[in-house]
């Protein structure tokens, strides 16, 4: 009886009233909620009632309604009653009736004849982007104390159509509901970066999304700081990581956020065993300002039982769990649709409704996921979803405290702890001495060691793990400098024999297969400094997969530039060795080519003896624990004859030579890194080099010489 009673009324009411926007004295917030509905089985999202929310700003009284989804041309009537009589009256003694049709302006009608519904005037806004509907209304006109009624009716020309939702007795003078929609926001992947072209890929590309559209972290953190919205980066934490966003300048964004309370980001164990990754960690965060976290993410899975929780998969993604003293927090699935341009997809929000409704206390809902593949980081999708879930106080975004303060679900986790370690390079990190040159080679052994998705990555980095010995051979002699010329050792494990040429200041590695200079170390009071390295300290597999051949050792990745003087294209040609007091000198096959190698007060000298041209380069790696564990600042100067390279309060490096030269570095591309990526745009070849390389590229025909000089 009463809903028919109210139902009829659309058809038999004379409905008058005005329409205009809504401005909002503030937000709504979670104390002006009145009722939460659940998700209907209905075919219309834009007639499915979520939420009803009542407030008086000012002289003004407010009804708010949330729908599932609003399409943008409105398809839709909705009723509104304001009804005085008490709870459970029969028949309905309403006395305010507002009509909100599909199409045209919202009329009043009142059948209490000390009311004029004339100056009953309605403001309506209607948010297609929200799915909201905001009502309001003089409150000197209405009585003082009232239920709201709410009707939704899907429209269909030329038929009588009954209500496909409502909710009734709401009390504008009633408590929130007493549980909301707990979510989590956690992502992984989330600024995988080696190179200044990767980085700005990485933070705002063009194209880069899983839909091929402008893509990157940029857009997460950016709406984060905007809606006041968590987020839990899991894996931001490593040095390289950290590294490439200062050197994008982004560095006090995070610091920002991460002191609102706005980001979650664990410590990583991003390598194993987990307790040196742990430490690199640790030690890049606090060089960038950002503090040690009670939280942990493992890339491995394996508990870290040090730490108060742990970000990992689970079976269970609605729950926490525990596995000894440690809660463990469940990351979402890696390619669930999610963010959408017009909010959070369907599916989300009813499972959003759903965590409300839950009687368990426990039960949560997670979303996020991988965030390269994620839409969550289209630049027109995280806006709006970001702005959605905002907008919504019966949702509840959690935060770092929220979720070590979270109930647990009974049952306990077993996990496995870290494995030991037993491989032949393991066992040599774990007894380096302790400096940068040894903080170097973890450092590639962690690269080369990662987890990937891709079945032949892993095939081709298996071909550089041998430059981890080299890097130790340097941290040792660090601890005792001595003189040596020697090409007796295998020491790379490449079962053919290395040249060490070196003093109690300079530490040189030379490879016969080539000539080429592999590393350079200078020592100093400070301790090691590094020189020269090959790209493959800091990354493989820029080239086209298509590219990649396995089966070819140190050659396996084409874009990896393999040592200083690594001609082409006879880089991998070898040379036979000759020792003299000075230095080694190396001969081609036939004769044509001697490259001689002496060390000098300051450097090292490299001659070139032929006829035929050359071309070679140099990749200068200057001091990169400086760049991986706090803020640097690199420089260059070019002169007649010479380049300079170097940290600003730090090393610096001079190339002197006679041949044609040029050069590349990473503050070529700086100037580009805080615009987006524009893929017309032609960047120089820095853009291209990895993090912190300097390359020199020398031409020349006939005899020359290079002096590598520090100061």
């Amino acid at each position: 009886m009463r809903c028919l009673f109210l139902l009829l009324s659309v058809f038999c009411l004379p409905l008058t009233a005005s329409c205009g926007p809504v401005s909002h004295d503030r937000e709504w917030s979670y104390a002006d909620l009145r009722l939460l509905d659940p998700v209907d089985d209905t075919f219309s999202p834009s007639t499915d009632i979520l939420a009803v929310y009542t407030r008086t700003s000012g002289s003004d009284f407010e009804i708010r309604i949330d729908l599932l989804d609003i399409s943008l041309t409105p398809d839709y009537n909705m009723l509104v009653y304001l009804d005085p009589s008490p709870w459970g009256t029969d028949p309905v003694d309403w006395q305010v009736e507002i009509s909100i049709p599909f199409d045209g302006p919202v009329k009043v009608f009142t059948n209490n004849p000390t009311l004029d519904a004339h100056n009953i005037i309605p403001r309506l806004v209607r948010d297609p982007w929200l799915d909201t509907v905001v009502v309001r209304l003089n409150s000197h006109f209405l009585p003082r104390d009232f239920k709201v009624h709410v009707f939704s009716i899907r429209f269909l020309p030329n038929q009588i159509n009954p209500p496909n939702d409502m909710v009734v007795n709401i009390s504008t003078g009633g408590v929130p509901p007493i549980q909301r929609a707990p979510v989590l926001l956690a992502f992984w992947d989330t600024f995988p970066a080696a190179t200044p072209a990767q980085a700005l890929r990485r933070w705002d590309g063009a194209h880069t999304g899983p839909r091929g559209e402008r893509h990157g972290l940029k857009h997460i953190l950016d709406n984060a700081g905007l809606y006041g919205i968590p987020v839990a980066l899991l894996d931001l934490k490593t040095p390289p990581s950290l590294a490439a966003l200062d050197t994008l300048g982004i560095t006090p964004q995070i610091q920002s956020l991460a002191s609102q309370g706005l980001l979650i980001l664990p410590d990583v164990a991003y390598g194993e065993p987990a307790n040196t990754s742990l430490a690199f960690s640790r030690r890049a965060a606090a060089g960038f300002n950002l503090h040690a976290s009670p939280f942990v993410y493992s890339t491995s899975s394996n508990l870290q039982s040090k730490y108060l929780a742990q970000f990992l998969p689970l079976e269970s993604i609605s729950h926490l769990a525990r596995s000894g003293g440690t809660r463990l927090i469940p990351i979402p699935a890696a390619d669930a649709i999610q963010a959408t341009p017009d909010g959070p997809s369907l599916d989300v929000r009813r499972a959003l409704v759903a965590a409300a409704f839950s009687g368990d206390l426990s039960d949560l809902m997670v979303l996020g996921g991988d965030l390269p593949h994620s839409t969550w980081g289209n630049a027109n999708m995280a806006g709006p979803t970001f702005a959605w879930i905002a907008a919504h106080p019966w949702i509840q975004p959690l935060t770092g405290e929220h979720l070590l303060a979270f109930p647990v679900e009974a049952h306990y986790v077993h996990l496995p702890t870290a494995p030991s370690a037993t491989t032949p390079i393991l066992s040599a990190l774990n007894v380096a001495p302790d400096n940068s040159v040894t903080d170097s080679a973890w450092q590639v052994y962690f690269m080369l060691t990662a987890p990937t998705s891709d079945e032949m990555l892993p095939l081709l980095r298996a071909n550089y793990l041998g430059q981890v010995n080299e890097l130790l051979v340097a941290a040792r002699w660090a601890e005792r400098p001595s003189s040596l010329l020697d090409c007796a050792h295998d020491l790379n494990n490449d079962s053919q024999p290395e040249c060490v040429l070196s003093n109690r200041d300079f530490f040189a590695i030379l490879d016969p297969a080539g000539a080429r200079l592999t590393n350079l170390f200078y020592l100093d009071k400070a301790g090691p400094h590094q020189v020269v390295g090959p790209s493959s300290q800091f990354t493989v597999g820029l080239s086209d997969p298509s590219e990649w051949h396995t089966e070819l050792g140190q050659a396996a990745d084409p874009s990896v530039i393999p040592a200083a003087f690594s001609d082409e294209p006879d880089t991998w040609m070898r040379f036979t060795t000759g020792i003299t007091p000075e230095g080694i000198t190396f001969t081609s096959p036939d004769g044509s080519r001697i490259k001689t190698y002496r060390l000098l007060y300051d450097g090292i000298e490299i001659t070139y003896h032929g006829s035929g041209p050359v071309s070679t380069r140099i990749p200068l790696a200057v001091d990169p624990q400086a760049f991986f564990f706090g803020p640097t600042d690199y420089q260059s100067a070019i002169s007649p004859g010479a380049w300079a390279w170097g940290l600003v309060n730090g090393l610096q490096v001079n190339v002197r030579t006679t041949a044609v030269f040029s050069a590349q570095s990473l503050t070529d591309s700086v100037p580009y890194l805080s615009q987006p990526e524009d893929p017309d745009r032609l960047y120089p070849g820095g853009h291209y080099m990895p993090f912190p390389l300097s390359v020199v590229d020398l031409q020349c025909t006939g005899d020359f010489s290079v002096q590598i000089r520090v100061k």
